[in-house]
């Protein structure tokens, strides 16, 4: 027997928007009820045909059991997949080209730039397989955009290279990218290719949705690509949903659909997930963002703020980097808890295994971070830049405990379900929540006196791991900058309307 769920007010609003047939978005603040919203508002709708768009298969097949049977939930690369001829399809079960033998059939040859190192410019060779990793990066991004043909500007160069050089770079490498891209697309080409492929081979060819509506969910994650898809879906209604203020992902190419898209909007602003005190946290980075519209806690539940050093009594643990998460794992592993990890464990072997082959003499081809160098050395060298401030931690990691000892803690993680508590970066910890949630020092901010300095992403990034805890948030590490923000806030909170 199915549950009748009573609509709040706000829902309510967003069912009749949805009744009009006009195109509209919903926005969504974190833990108001976002799925609950979009099957009413389906259900509001049973005689026209619906489609759910979700950007990963695991969430299209959830939400494929709450929607009734008149909603198709699927990927955007699902639908691509039926729609491209098969020959081009059948390219994802061929081997890859590796950077060194796209490099050899190329014929790439090694160019000769200028670095920026130390505040100073000097002469870099760029060898074959580098060259090649830039060719197929570019048609990746390429495939990310809007644009109808690769051109020069998808070439993404180093930002340390000089302005100059990186335009000669660009023109350089264009016809390579050109030829790697329609090799690509060529079903006669013995070559494998990624889903990115197919997608975009799909997006060039004017698709049209069979739905009388599409509810897009996590919109602000939207790549140009996606977006381009729907915007020519004209006779379709399309409801995008989502939250402006938990884009993460700007660096993947994600563009923010939810403050870009001129339409009518609904909003969703009532918290089912935490109370009152979690959400005058999240109400002071809001209001740093410049958001006017507050995000208010459920009254009916009970969750508190504390201000303490580490506690045992946590369920998650949320860090800003990879490199943070490690060192708590490894931490954890001495003391003889049952630690499990929310943070992307291949990335971090993949780092790990390129270190170890870096510090032999070796060179590294499939860790973006690490192919630009030659050596451990300049790997280190690099770190003492602004641009090599991401990698610091990681290499830091590496020198403090050796490669064998980092590849053994990762094998030592024990699964979720079995764990006493879960160490998790923010990112990973996006659209999972916990009871009791630590959030750790390495978020970055400055404070000085009454001033404080942090970036829009930053704020964003802690607006979603301190939305992760349901009755217990432990604000420690960000407290002083909460009680800054707090003296600035530009919210009126429920309390004080």
């Amino acid at each position: 027997m199915s549950v009748i769920v009573k609509p709040t007010l706000e829902q309510e609003i967003a069912i009749q928007q949805a009744q009009s047939g006009q195109s509209f978005k919903v926005i969504a603040y974190a833990g108001t009820g976002k799925t609950t919203t979009l099957k009413l508002v389906s259900d509001a709708m049973q005689q026209r045909r619906g489609m759910y768009l979700a950007f990963n298969k695991a969430i299209a097949s959830e939400a494929q059991q709450k929607f009734h049977q008149r909603v198709d939930c699927r990927t955007f690369h699902s639908l691509a997949f039926r729609s491209v001829p098969r020959g081009v399809t059948d390219k994802l079960r061929l081997p890859r080209l590796s950077p060194s033998f796209i490099a050899k059939e190329y014929r790439l040859q090694p160019i000769t730039l200028r670095r920026l190192m130390g505040g100073r410019y000097e002469k870099y060779a760029l060898m074959p397989s580098r060259l090649a990793g830039l060719v197929a990066n570019a048609v990746s991004y390429f495939c990310s955009t809007s644009s109808q043909y690769p051109a020069p500007r998808h070439i993404q160069a180093p930002s340390w290279l000089h302005a100059d050089d990186i335009a000669v770079l660009q023109q350089h490498l264009y016809p390579a990218v050109e030829r790697r891209w329609l090799e690509s697309i060529d079903p006669n080409h013995q070559a494998g290719i990624g889903h990115d492929i197919y997608l975009k081979l799909w997006a060039l060819s004017d698709p049209f949705i069979p739905a009388d509506y599409v509810l897009f969910d996590e919109a602000q994650d939207a790549d140009p690509l996606m977006l381009g898809i729907l915007l020519k879906q004209k006779s379709t209604q399309v409801i995008y949903v989502g939250d402006a203020h938990q884009q993460i992902y700007a660096w993947r190419g994600a563009v923010n659909a939810m403050q870009q898209m001129p339409l009518p909007e609904s909003r969703l602003t009532t918290s089912f997930r935490f109370g009152d005190d979690i959400a005058e946290v999240a109400n002071h980075l809001l209001g740093a963002l410049n958001e006017t519209v507050p995000l208010i806690g459920n009254p009916e539940l009970q969750s508190k703020v504390v201000n303490k050093p580490h506690t045992k009594m946590r369920d998650a643990i949320l860090c800003r980097t990879n490199a943070r998460a490690m060192e708590l794992l490894l931490s954890g592993l001495v003391q003889g808890e049952k630690v499990s990890l929310q943070a992307d464990h291949a990335k971090l072997n993949r780092f790990v295994d390129a270190a170890s082959l870096l510090k032999q003499g070796k060179r590294v081809t499939d860790v973006p971070e690490l192919a630009w160098f030659n050596s451990w050395h300049d790997v280190h060298e690099y770190c003492e830049t602004n641009d090599g401030s991401d990698i610091k931690p990681l290499v830091k990691l590496v020198d403090e405990h050796g490669t064998d000892p980092l590849k053994r803690a990762l094998a030592k993680i024990t699964p979720i379900e079995q764990a006493d508590y879960v160490i998790s970066t923010a990112h990973k910890a996006k659209g999972l929540e916990w009871n009791s949630v630590h959030l750790e020092d390495d978020y970055q901010f400055k404070i000085n006196g009454l001033e404080h300095k942090i970036s829009d992403e930053e704020l964003r990034l802690l607006y979603v791991a301190c939305t992760r805890a349901k009755s217990s948030l432990n604000i420690h590490h960000i407290y002083d900058l909460i009680q800054q923000l707090k003296l600035k806030s530009t919210i009126k909170t429920k309390a004080t309307a």
